[in-house]
């Protein structure tokens, strides 16, 4: 594969690079020349109109844009006659947009793209998906949008991508949230996501373009974030692997970060000549490849074991060379800093003062830019508005000169009518105001009273609810202490009876039947109130709840997405009710074979949502609201919260509740 960075190649066929060059490990032509020869000995037109979809693809990541736009034609030519390739080429078409630089319309393609292949449940579907929620994303976080890309891959993209079975994908997919992580500095929560891209790139084992060079930079990454763990160990494990298959390639770019990895693993260990000597190679590999980003990376890694050995002449040769090829002002600013840093170290203050002035000079220009753009628009904003001020001023002086010269009789009686006529408005207002004041009072005073006649009528309606609720669960308490309990202790005195008029039960059953009647027992008392609920925590009793309720026919994934949960008792308990209700129902009404359970939180909003893959149902039709519903709705009413339901007949159910929660403050006491 060429060497050469490439927006559209990472946003359109793959998870989103850790680098930003495009990653070679071995030679890709023979893979896309199999697939060229599949397209052109295909007989059937929508075989040869996927294979030249995908061809199109390829021959872009190689930029042969020529024979790119080739296959795309064909492919679009071929796939006429097929609703699902018709779907799928809007996917496969929405490049042209961002060869436009239109950024919406490619925005607008992937909605479209996505809603269309939702109707079928192919593996390739699935694929395509997966990629268009994942570029999707992409575009949400060059708009700032983290927190929305972050949504979109664990709620959308990778439940997508595991129904596609596209191991590679899923690892990609996995490998951009840990990315987000390490970008806001949380790395345990990086390692948990890293963890789960390199056990399914592990797996992948379908031939691509692109795995060799996937599972080496999954590999790479994963170590270096273990390093920053100091979790050594481990990251030498993951170092070593990525060895043993990079030592057979030593012309491969992936060389570049790999000897940066290992560079920090023996820094990170104070084995300063090791990682001098990594960074070394990696210095050469990234000049061999004109790889400047990882370059800078390596050089700076470089300078600061130099720093610590005391050897400042080399350190400060490392910094010269940042700051000649750095084109980030920011970058520019830090490395004056280590720059002053370096001088006050040897002691040649007057260069430390002149390296750190600089620093405060580009520090404070940063923080004054915006603020000084702002000023220099409001005063051209109002330079403009006040000479057009004058000029409309001067203007009106002189037409009122005109009219006083040439009208004075004229205007005098004018004057004077105008005078009568404005006495006579001002009454006509001041009258009318009057009464809307009359009117405005009174309707206040309705709207107040329909208010509350509704807001008693509300806490009727919870009321009678929240009761109605209650009686079925007495009453399905009363029938599990009656049918279970009751006839397992029934059962037992008979039998007890029976035993002392003719010693017919041995202890072993005795204690047999004890044993059933205290499971029946703890399963009752555990509908009531979970013991983990209350000893651990809510992720356990909901990781208990999914766990209890998965069976060979439904298989329920549950995630909990909320880093430092402190939420108060009593709101633990009605999220808990609120998902055993929604997972009641999905078990008894929806026939899904995958139900997903996810949980998160941000600030004091706390996010729930339950899906299944399920018959749906018509969620316009009233007669679907039954008593399970209308308790999930109370419970989220009680918290202040939003229900939203999505479903369709044969296409699975969605319910998503945003709660507002009062966070509690734990005390270190």
């Amino acid at each position: 594969m060429k060497k050469f960075y490439s927006f559209l190649f990472l946003l359109l066929f793959s998870a989103i690079s850790y680098s930003q060059v495009i990653l070679s490990l071995d030679d890709d032509r023979i893979y896309i020349d199999s697939i060229a020869a599949i397209a052109k000995n295909a007989h059937s037109d929508s075989v040869k109109s996927i294979y030249s979809f995908k061809l199109s693809k390829l021959y872009l990541m190689i930029q042969d844009v020529q024979k790119s736009k080739e296959y795309l034609q064909q492919a679009n030519r071929l796939k006429t006659k097929f609703p699902f390739l018709n779907d799928a080429s809007i996917f496969y078409n929405s490049y042209n947009f961002l060869e436009k630089g239109d950024a919406n319309g490619f925005e607008k393609a992937l909605l479209e793209a996505n809603t269309k292949l939702k109707k079928y449940n192919n593996t390739e579907a699935y694929r395509l998906r997966a990629i268009v929620l994942q570029n999707y994303g992409v575009m949400q976080q060059r708009r700032n949008n983290e927190k929305g890309y972050m949504r979109i891959l664990v709620n959308e993209a990778i439940p997508v991508a595991k129904k596609s079975g596209d191991y590679e994908l899923i690892s990609g997919l996995y490998k951009a949230v840990a990315i987000i992580f390490m970008n806001n500095n949380d790395r345990e929560k990086a390692s948990e996501y890293l963890r789960d891209a390199q056990y399914y790139i592990e797996l992948a084992t379908k031939k691509s373009p692109t795995l060799a060079e996937s599972k080496m930079e999954t590999y790479i990454i994963n170590a270096e974030n273990l390093v920053e763990l100091k979790r050594f160990y481990d990251a030498k494990k993951v170092l070593d692997k990525a060895y043993s298959t990079l030592e057979n390639h030593p012309e491969s770019n992936l060389n570049d970060s790999y000897f940066y990895s290992e560079g920090i693993y023996y820094a990170k260990q104070n084995k300063h000549e090791k990682a001098l000597e990594s960074y070394e190679k990696g210095i050469k590999s990234a000049e061999k490849h004109f790889n400047q980003i990882a370059l800078n990376r390596l050089k700076f890694a470089e300078y600061e074991v130099l720093f610590k050995l005391k050897n400042y002449d080399k350190a400060k040769a490392n910094l010269e060379y940042l700051l000649e090829k750095t084109p980030f002002i920011v970058d520019k600013k830090n490395y004056y800093n280590e720059l002053s840093k370096i001088y006050n170290a040897t002691k040649n203050y007057d260069k430390a003062y002149f390296y750190a002035n600089k620093y405060n000079v580009i520090n404070d220009s940063l923080n004054d830019t915006k603020f000084q753009t702002e000023i220099v628009e409001l005063e051209a904003k109002y330079k403009k508005a006040e000479n057009e001020k004058k000029i409309t001023l001067l203007q009106s002086a002189n037409e009122k000169a005109a009219l006083l010269v040439n009208n004075n009789r004229l205007n005098s009686i004018l004057f004077a009518v105008l005078s009568v006529l404005l006495f006579l408005i001002v009454l006509f207002l001041w009258i009318l105001n009057k009464n809307q004041k009359k009117l405005s009072v009174q309707k206040e005073i309705n709207h107040e009273q329909e208010l509350s006649a509704l807001e008693n009528q509300q806490k009727l309606s919870v009321s009678n609810a929240l009761i109605e609720g209650e009686e079925v669960e007495r009453k399905r308490i009363a029938r599990d202490l009656h049918d279970g309990l009751g006839s397992m202790l029934s059962g037992l005195k008979i039998h007890l009876k029976l035993a002392e008029k003719e010693n017919a039960l041995s202890p072993a059953e005795i204690n047999t039947l004890l044993d059933n009647s205290i499971k029946e027992l703890r399963n009752i008392s555990q509908n009531l109130m979970p013991e983990s609920l209350l000893k651990l925590s809510l992720e356990h009793a909901l990781r208990d709840l999914c766990t209890a309720n998965s069976n060979a026919k439904t298989k329920i994934e549950f995630q909990y997405l909320v880093q430092k949960p402190n939420l108060p008792k009593n709101y633990e308990i009605v999220i808990y009710r609120i998902i055993q209700e929604l997972l009641n129902n999905a078990l008894k009404y929806s026939g899904a074979s995958e139900i997903l359970v996810s949980c998160s939180q941000n600030k004091d909003t706390f996010f729930i949502t339950v899906e299944d893959n399920g018959i749906g149902f018509d969620v316009s039709n009233k007669n679907n609201s039954g008593m399970g519903l209308r308790n999930i709705k109370n419970r989220v009413e009680i918290l202040k919260g939003k229900l939203e339901i999505e479903s369709e007949l044969n296409k699975g159910t969605s319910a998503y509740i945003e709660l507002k929660i009062k966070n509690e403050t734990v005390s270190n006491g």
